[in-house]
């Protein structure tokens, strides 16, 4: 009788540690039910776990790179409107000098235009995005311009020995800096100078017409030049986007690769709850007959 007493209190023992793992394992199917995804990857699939693993690494790269390219994007197109201004800016002074009547207008209202066009554009090309100068360089701490004390001329403040650039992909780098110095703005600067020094009622009108013209030719190389900057930000926003695009494409397919791997299967789980439902049911009775306690006792 001591034998068979210890038998049966050795099985009752065995029983209750097949409950608690079956307990275990229902406690996990329930969550995975609730949640739809798998408690414990690496204990079903060790090798497609590491692959999850790998993609979630991977996703987390292109993520970084994803949000920096997105806030780089908006200042491109921060970058690109002041540009659009300056040179319409430009454009506008330029169609002055080239109206038929200047000669017999007020001479003190093309400069006066000279001189609002030329601060216009000093407000323009300090343009910040976060806090970063967008026209000075690699000193995007420094604002780009500032006008002298006469209001006839400007400075450049800026870097002078590269332009900003950034990392938009692992192989991928984008060189988008416009600075203030550029010889566009330079020629711009110096045909709105000329006309701010000159004392423009001295002048005949054949020297003012030479003056005109020569202001005029400036302006319109300077408005080439912005019109070729443009360009090439235009081009640099469209790789910057194409490439936003590709990072969602690829967070995309990441997403379902780890979906794929981690999600659980609805109809498996339910199917696998059921079983366990059964076994724990099969598990208290036999624990009951064996200690003569009803299943109450372990619920």
């Amino acid at each position: 009788m001591t034998i068979s007493s210890i038998s049966t209190s050795q099985q009752s023992l065995n029983m209750r540690i097949i409950i608690s793992r079956q307990n275990e394992e229902l406690s996990k199917l329930t969550k995975e039910t609730a949640s739809g995804i798998k408690q414990d990857v690496f204990a079903e699939n060790a090798g497609t776990a590491t692959k999850s693993l790998q993609m979630r690494s991977f996703m987390a790269s292109t993520s970084a790179y994803k949000t920096s390219n997105e806030l780089l994007e908006g200042k491109l197109d921060t970058t690109y409107d002041a540009l659009s201004n300056l040179t319409d800016e430009a454009r506008n002074f330029q169609n002055l000098s080239l109206a038929g009547g200047i000669t017999s207008m007020n001479r003190e209202v093309y400069r006066q235009e000279a001189e609002d066009t030329l601060a216009r554009m000093v407000t323009a090309l300090n343009t910040t995005y976060s806090g970063e100068f967008l026209f000075s360089g690699l000193s995007t701490d420094q604002k780009a311009v500032e006008l002298d004390a006469s209001g006839t001329s400007v400075t450049y403040l800026g870097d002078t020995t590269g332009t900003p650039s950034a990392r938009i992909d692992d192989d991928v780098t984008l060189n988008y800096g416009i600075r203030a110095d550029d010889p566009a703005f330079t020629a711009i600067f110096g045909a709105l100078t000329t006309v701010l020094t000159t004392n423009l009622d001295a002048l005949s009108d054949t020297d003012f017409e030479v003056l005109r013209e020569n202001v005029t030719t400036a302006m319109n190389d300077g408005i080439t030049g912005l019109t070729s900057q443009a360009a090439g930000l235009g081009n640099n926003q469209g790789i910057l986007e194409s490439k936003i695009n590709d990072q969602n494409s690829r967070l995309n397919i990441y997403n379902n690769a780890i979906a794929g791997i981690e999600t659980a299967n609805p109809e498996e789980t339910a199917l696998r709850l059921n079983q366990l439902l059964n076994q724990l049911e099969v598990s208290y009775q036999v624990t009951s007959r064996l200690n003569g306690m009803s299943l109450l006792n372990y619920l």
